[in-house]
């Protein structure tokens, strides 16, 4: 054999284990990104809106200034955003579990079970998920990609963040008020009426009695913070009395300014409440209200 053929060989084979290489390079590059797809890491002040829909139901957060967002409509809670692009942005390492078609309505990811999440910036769609039913294993579900036969089974808090209703998404907080900051509260229940007043560091009661410090410092602790346990329908909303209502509570500062104000109509399973004024009604247990209109006696120092 010639030196001229063997250098033919030589090179057809060099060729070969670079075809090989390039190859098998390619098949892992193509089998990694099959394995462990990602959503892009997305952070929400790129983001406009993020659009959750199944069947005729939609989930719409809508970002209307940067740290202001709405969900259909109504004013969203922040750390519940803040909650869903950390999922997001979360590493996972997601599961292949399916490759055909016929395995999509057994694990809900079927395009007319599965819930579509869209994220949205202007007119352009930054990524896309179909999330389906829960898979066996804690905070883990079902997803897959629009266009995609490959099913996944993803851990994480993204698939539970998803099926949210609309009102798990909406902002909860009636209002805040530091302590420190109240002079004066007058309370209203049952016809009768009580105001609890900050004379230097001592509280005095409106019949003139000397109120428990220790129980006028759990009493204003819990205006730090006042959450709602629920929202009124619009139904709910119509059949209200809340012109006329049960109990009232007025919380004010020095200078008799006002810091919070809110009126209670009571119903079988708690209470419906609103600012004066109108605005949003929001549902507290009964507890919430006792703990926020307490009786002169709760308050009052005893000997």
């Amino acid at each position: 054999m010639s030196a001229k053929q063997l250098r033919a060989i030589a090179i057809g084979v060099a060729v070969l284990l670079i075809l090989w290489g390039t190859s098998e390079l390619w098949s892992r590059r193509k089998d990694s990104t099959t394995a462990h797809p990602r959503l892009r890491a997305l952070a929400a002040g790129e983001v406009d809106t993020v659009a959750i829909t199944r069947g005729t139901d939609t989930v719409r957060l809508v970002k209307q200034s940067p740290g202001a967002w709405t969900v259909n409509g109504y004013p969203a809670s922040q750390a519940g955003i803040d909650g869903l692009f950390h999922a997001v942005r979360d590493s996972v390492t997601p599961e292949l579990v399916a490759e055909s078609p016929s395995s999509f309505a057994r694990m809900g990811v079927d395009s007319g079970h599965a819930r579509l999440v869209r994220v949205v910036a202007g007119a352009k769609t930054l990524a896309q998920l179909l999330v389906g039913d829960p898979s066996p294993g804690y905070d883990a579900a079902y997803v897959r990609f629009p266009g995609d036969v490959r099913v996944y089974r993803w851990p994480g808090r993204l698939p539970t963040l998803v099926g949210r209703p609309v009102d798990d998404w909406r902002d909860r907080q009636i209002g805040a008020v530091v302590p420190e900051s109240i002079a004066a509260v007058e309370i209203q229940r049952a016809g009768k009426r009580l105001t609890l007043q900050r004379h230097g560091a001592r509280w005095v009661l409106s019949s003139g009695a000397p109120a428990d410090s220790a129980a006028v410092r759990r009493f204003l602790e819990h205006f730090r913070t006042v959450s709602a346990a629920g929202f009124a329908t619009e139904r709910q909303t119509d059949s209200l009395r809340l012109a006329r209502p049960g109990r009232r509570v007025s919380v004010r500062g020095t200078g008799d300014r006002p810091l919070l104000a809110l009126t209670f109509d009571s119903t079988a399973s708690g209470y419906w409440v609103r600012k004066p004024g109108g605005g949003t009604v929001y549902r507290l247990d009964l507890w919430q209200v006792d703990q926020l209109t307490p009786t002169e006696d709760a308050l009052k120092r005893h000997s």
